[in-house]
């Protein structure tokens, strides 16, 4: 019996199949490069669109629900406390308060979760009909304390929020002393 498996092939059979299929390591490399193109054309990334306001300097949501570790350091840093957790991940309630946009929560941060330079946090004022300046012409106190200066009053009018400047703070809300202003999260 012969070691071979096939005994119609000898060694120079073997040697030459092996030569023929010797990969050098630059092949080797290319291989790998180009199955790995292949196979990135197929990965999806998932979509995960944000639903509620985060703290100011959120990454996107995808990013920000991998990097925070819901460890509430900013809900304990905000002086005006607005932040809670809500399903284990800190979102901010506009309610009976404003932002101020001080940052204290993304110096406490252990993570990049607060990198973000984008400031703003989502919501927009929106104006009933029970709006001061509409009924009487003489109403200025959103615009006066919104510190973007995004809201523009004309006499008699419901004021215009410019979705450019705004960045979501709440302080018109906060100076409206008609109750006039809701505020909506943007989707």
């Amino acid at each position: 019996m012969s070691n071979h498996p096939d005994p119609g092939r000898d060694e120079r059979y073997y040697k030459a199949c092996l030569e023929h299929y010797t990969v050098s390591r630059r092949g080797l490399f290319r291989g790998l490069i180009a199955g790995a193109r292949k196979a990135s054309k197929h990965i999806e990334v998932p979509l995960v669109i944000r639903t509620v306001p985060r703290p100011p300097g959120a990454v996107d949501e995808v990013l920000f629900l991998e990097f925070c570790e819901s460890c509430d350091l900013c809900k304990q840093a905000c002086p005006n406390g607005v932040i809670e957790k809500e399903k284990e991940f800190p979102q901010l309630n506009l309610e009976y308060n404003d932002c101020s946009q001080c940052g204290a929560c993304q110096r406490v941060c252990p993570t990049p979760a607060l990198s973000s330079a984008c400031r703003d946090i989502g919501v927009r004022p929106y104006f009933s009909g029970g709006c001061a300046n509409r009924m009487s012409g003489a109403c200025h106190a959103c615009a006066e304390q919104c510190p973007q200066q995004a809201i523009s009053i004309s006499y008699g009018q419901i004021p215009r929020v410019d979705d450019s400047l705004c960045d979501g703070c709440g302080q018109c809300r906060t100076a409206c002393y008609q109750g006039a202003i809701q505020l909506r999260f943007k989707a």
